[in-house]
């Protein structure tokens, strides 16, 4: 009897003891899967992420205000300002409203160095889906106007075109026949 005894003592540590590799092992996974999601870059290595400021509508549409957000570096100007527009067509990440129009989309984009210009062509929808009022307009001017001028060193202005043309307003307020200059008097840091 006293064997018997001895037996299912060695059974229960055995089995405290398989338990016990067992949670260890489970601990050990999970901790190293958080330890390596932590270690998982936001988009990539810091080496070929780029912080920027977008501009975008304040709640109250009276004045942009900057939005800090993290692109990944292109080798080209170009690339890297199609990736600008194409960040605040996505529209804002926080507590800000969009400037761009749903529907925009931005057929082609380059830039004069000789002229600091870039030049933004976008499809119809820029106007045709434009809610209007001056300051609505302004608002989506500058935030694409500001948004490039404030992250691309080599350019000062922006000339928006619609299916390649130039356009006398975007919504009957503001003169868009030319390239127009950063704004620093709608913004609100």
């Amino acid at each position: 009897m006293g064997k018997g005894i001895g037996d299912l003592k060695r059974k229960k540590v055995l089995i405290l003891l398989g338990v016990s590799v067992f949670l260890m092992v489970a601990i050990l996974l999970v901790s190293q899967r958080e330890r390596v999601s932590y270690r998982i870059p936001f988009l990539a290595p810091e080496e070929n992420v780029r912080l920027v400021r977008l501009y975008f509508a304040s709640p109250d549409a009276d004045h942009l205000k900057v939005e800090a957000r993290r692109i990944l570096r292109e080798e080209k100007m170009t690339d890297e300002a199609k990736a600008l527009i194409g960040e605040l067509i996505k529209g804002p990440r926080g507590n800000l409203d969009p400037t761009i129009p749903p529907g925009s989309e931005l057929r082609e984009l380059y830039i004069v160095s000789e002229e600091k210009c870039a030049y933004l062509d976008f499809n119809q929808a820029l106007q045709t889906n434009h809610p209007g009022g001056s300051a609505g307009e302004l608002l989506t001017i500058y935030s694409l106007v500001n948004t490039l001028v404030d992250n691309l060193e080599g350019i000062d202005r922006v000339q928006i075109l619609i299916e390649g043309e130039t356009i006398a307003t975007l919504a009957g307020h503001i003169d868009t026949t030319r390239p127009l200059l950063r704004n620093s008097t709608i913004v609100e840091y």
